[in-house]
């Protein structure tokens, strides 16, 4: 079934479908003038709310990955640090301060002009999440990786945890490719 907090177009459905219901009983009761016609405006008005207001799980999850995003191409750690869980393991990095340290010196120097998603798989459970994803990170020509190619193709797996607050936070991340070719975090420099 349709989460109305996902999208809105399970309420904007029924109410192009109320106006029919609404257009009738108007014409019926004339002295009620236009009232009836506020039942499917009030519809869409409230589909469109609940979008608007409520963010789901998922939306919370691909939020703090646009996030991420924006700290690698701002080379801005700062943004980093929120979305990170505190009790936080990789098996490389065994805390949230060596994975930030970590980052830090990866992309330090990396001048990344943009980064597209080209494939993101998310299974949501109750409180845990994985992601899967391929992305292309393309990097301006002054990047001290730029010898390799002014593209890159890197796969992530991230795992996510909801914390007690009710906010999502990535409890591992790890690299599995870089240019199709399988790696680790050792291999990242």
């Amino acid at each position: 079934m349709t989460n109305v907090f996902e999208n809105p177009w399970l309420l904007l459905t029924i109410a192009a479908l109320s106006i029919v219901p609404a257009a009738i009983v108007r014409q019926a009761k004339p002295e009620w003038g236009y009232r009836p016609l506020l039942i499917p405006l009030l519809l869409a008005a409230l589909g469109i709310g609940l979008d608007l207001a409520v963010q789901t799980d998922k939306e919370q999850i691909h939020a703090i990955v646009r996030q991420c995003r924006t700290a690698a191409i701002e080379e801005n750690l700062s943004l980093l640090g929120p979305v990170i869980c505190d009790p936080y393991d990789d098996g490389y990095h065994r805390s949230k301060a060596e994975l930030l340290s970590s980052a830090e010196r990866v992309l330090n120097g990396a001048s990344i002009k943009k980064v597209r998603f080209q494939h993101i798989e998310l299974t949501l459970n109750e409180r845990q999440a994985q992601m899967e994803m391929n992305t292309v990170v393309h990097l301006n020509p002054e990047s001290r990786y730029a010898a390799f190619g002014s593209i890159v193709f890197v796969s992530l797996r991230l795992e996510f945890a909801k914390q007690s607050s009710d906010l999502w936070c990535i409890r591992r991340a790890g690299v599995v490719s870089i240019n199709n070719q399988p790696t680790n975090w050792g291999a990242v420099r």
